[in-house]
C-alpha cells in the first residue's frame, strides 16, 4: 500500500508520466497504469487518501462487483499456490499457465496471466519470493538497531546478524560481537545449520566482512569469506548496486525481526551474549512458525517445500577459519609471519620469492604458484624459527646437524689450545648455536694456515680472552702467532758478562763445581 500511495501521489501532484513513476517507485509500467485507473474511477482526492488507513484505501481501490471478471476472482484464489510453486526449482510462469489452462480452459491468456501475477506481486511483500528459485540464494545483512546485554555493570551492544531465504521466506538471526569476518563466517555457518543445508549463492548487502571493495561490475570479495563459501559449495554475489528490491528483501526480514524478536525482549536484561541469543532463538522460532497473513502457512512450511529440497548437504565438519597473506621469502629461505612474529621455512629455491600464506588456528600452509610447498604447526614464539630439514640446501643440512660436542671433537684434532678456544667461544654465547658459525670459521682457518699456526694463534687468543673469529684471523694475518709474547719476555734475563749464571751458585767454597 505504501507503493500504491506513492503512485497516486506522483500521478496527481508531480505530473509525471507513467514510465517515470514506474522507475521512481520500482514497479512496472502496467502496474502503475492499473492503479492510476482504479484511482481515477474511485473519485477520491489526495486529502481523502492521506486520511485513510491502508485497509480503507484498499477497499476503495477495488473494482465494482459488476466490473469484476469471474475469472479474476477465481485467479485470486489460486495466487498463493502459484506464488509458492514459482519458488520451486525449474518451475516457470509458462508451465504454471499451462497447468492453469488445463484446469480452467476459459481462463486468462498467458499475457493476462502474467499481468495479474505481476500486479499482485509488485504491490505485495510476496514480490521478494517470486523472483527467486528455491534454495538458490541466502541474503545477509545487519540490523541498524543493536541489541544490548550486560557484563557485570557494563552495558554492551551486540551486532544483529540477519539472513533470509528469499523463496521460502525463512529468517535466521543471531547476536554477534562485531561485524568482523570471523563473526560473520560463524553466524553464516549457524544459518546453514539452522536451515539444514547450504544455498548456491550468498548475497551480502556489501558487508565489509564479505565485500572488501564495492564495484557494480567486479566487486572484490573478502578472501576468507570467499573461502568459507567455497567450502560449502557456494559462491558470493553481493547485492546489486542501485537495485532497491534486492535490499528490500532482507530489509523486510530485518523489520520483522524488530517487531517479532527484539520488541518482545526490550525490557529483559541479559547477563551475556549467550543468554541474549537463547532468547532470540526462542522468538525466532515463533516468528518462523507463525502463519503468514495471505497464504495462511508458516515460513517453515514454505521453506521445507520450496527451499530445503534444493539446498546442498552440509560437510561432516564445520568450516575452520582460514586467513590469507602474501609474503616475500627472506634470503635465508624463511618468511616472517607477522601474526605470530615467527619465521617459517620454505624450500630454499624459493628465497626472495612471493608466496601465499594460509593460516588456521593450528597450521600454517605456504603456497607458490597455487601449489602447496610447506606446512607447519603454528608457533607463537616471537622471533624463533620453524625449519624443516628438507627445505635446506645440502650445506645447511650439515649445519643443522652441528652440536657443541662435534665442534670440540673437531678442535681437539689441532691441539688443546684450539679446543680450549672453541669451548670458550661456545660458553660466551647465551645459546651455543649462536657461536656455531664463528666456530666453523675458526676451524676452517687450518686449511689456509695449517694446524700448528692455528694452535699457536688459539693459545694467544686464549691468553688475551679473545672469543671471535675475526680476532683469531687477525692474529694469523699479522703473524702474531709467530712472535714471542711481550708478557713472556718480561721474565727472560738477558745475557751479559757481568751477570752471574746459575753455575756460580752451584760452586763450593773452594771454587769447585759440585
Amino acid at each position: 500500500m505504501r507503493k500504491i500511495r506513492r503512485i497516486i501521489q506522483l500521478h496527481s501532484q508531480a505530473n509525471m508520466s507513467q514510465r517515470m513513476i514506474a522507475r521512481a517507485v520500482g514497479v512496472s509500467r502496467p502496474v502503475v497504469a492499473h492503479y492510476i485507473g482504479l484511482y481515477d474511477r474511485s473519485g477520491l482526492t489526495i486529502a481523502q487518501i492521506e486520511s485513510m488507513s491502508d485497509s480503507e484505501l484498499e477497499a476503495h481501490l477495488q473494482p465494482d462487483d459488476a466490473q469484476i471478471d469471474p475469472r479474476y476472482k477465481q485467479f485470486c484464489q489460486l495466487l498463493p499456490k502459484i506464488i509458492q510453486e514459482l519458488g520451486r526449482s525449474g518451475v516457470t510462469r509458462q508451465l504454471l499457465w499451462e497447468e492453469y489452462r488445463s484446469e480452467h480452459p476459459d481462463g486468462y491468456s498467458y499475457t493476462q496471466f502474467c499481468f495479474h501475477l505481476q500486479v499482485y506481486t509488485e504491490t505485495d511483500e510476496v514480490a521478494m519470493h517470486l523472483e527467486h528459485e528455491g534454495g538458490r540464494k541466502l541474503f545477509l545483512d545487519f540490523a541498524g538497531n543493536r541489541p544490548k546485554y550486560w557484563q557485570g555493570d557494563v552495558e554492551r551492544f551486540a551486532e544483529l546478524y540477519v539472513a533470509v531465504f528469499p523463496a521460502g521466506g525463512l529468517i535466521y538471526c543471531e547476536a554477534i560481537e562485531s561485524q568482523a569476518v570471523e563473526s560473520v563466517i560463524v553466524a553464516t555457518g549457524h544459518a546453514f545449520e539452522y536451515a539444514g543445508g547450504a544455498p548456491a549463492i550468498l548475497v551480502p548487502d556489501n558487508l565489509k566482512a564479505g565485500v572488501t571493495e564495492s564495484n557494480p561490475y567486479e566487486p572484490k570479495i573478502n578472501e576468507s569469506f570467499e573461502d568459507f563459501a567455497a567450502y560449502y559449495g557456494c559462491v558470493v554475489i553481493p547485492a546489486r548496486v542501485r537495485r532497491p528490491r534486492d535490499k528490500a528483501l532482507v530489509e523486510a526480514a530485518v523489520n520483522l525481526v524488530y517487531q517479532r524478536v527484539l520488541a518482545p525482549l526490550r525490557d529483559r536484561r541479559f547477563g551475556s551474549i549467550e543468554e541474549l541469543n537463547e532468547a532470540i532463538a526462542e522468538k525466532l522460532e515463533q516468528l518462523n512458525e507463525r502463519p503468514m497473513q495471505r497464504s495462511g502457512i508458516c515460513r517453515w512450511q514454505r521453506f521445507r517445500s520450496v527451499d530445503l529440497p534444493a539446498l546442498k548437504p552440509l560437510p561432516a565438519k564445520p568450516y575452520e577459519l582460514r586467513r590469507f597473506h602474501t609474503v616475500t621469502v627472506g634470503f635465508n629461505y624463511h618468511l616472517y609471519f607477522s601474526p605470530d612474529k615467527h619465521y617459517y621455512s620454505v624450500p630454499w629455491t624459493l628465497r626472495r620469492k612471493k608466496v601465499r600464506v594460509v593460516s588456521t588456528s593450528t597450521t600454517v600452509e605456504i603456497y607458490h604458484n597455487h601449489t602447496r610447498v610447506a606446512t607447519h604447526r603454528r608457533d607463537s614464539r616471537p622471533g624463533q624459527y620453524s625449519t624443516h630439514r628438507e627445505h635446506m640446501p645440502a650445506g645447511h643440512r650439515m649445519y643443522a646437524e652441528w652440536s657443541p660436542e662435534r665442534f670440540l671433537r673437531w678442535a681437539q684434532q689441532y691441539g688443546p689450545k684450539v679446543r680450549e678456544l672453541i669451548a670458550s667461544m661456545l660458553e660466551a654465547r647465551t645459546v651455543p648455536e649462536q657461536a656455531f658459525r664463528s666456530c666453523m670459521g675458526v676451524l676452517s682457518l687450518a686449511k689456509e694456515y695449517g694446524g700448528q699456526r692455528l694452535e699457536a694463534a688459539a693459545a694467544r687468543a686464549v691468553r688475551y680472552r679473545l672469543t671471535s673469529y675475526r680476532a683469531v684471523k687477525s692474529i694469523l694475518q699479522k703473524g702474531l702467532d709467530r712472535q714471542v709474547d711481550e708478557q713472556q719476555t718480561l721474565f727472560i734475563v738477558p745475557a751479559h758478562e757481568n751477570i752471574r749464571g746459575s753455575e756460580y751458585y752451584d760452586r763450593n767454597d773452594t771454587g769447585a763445581v759440585q
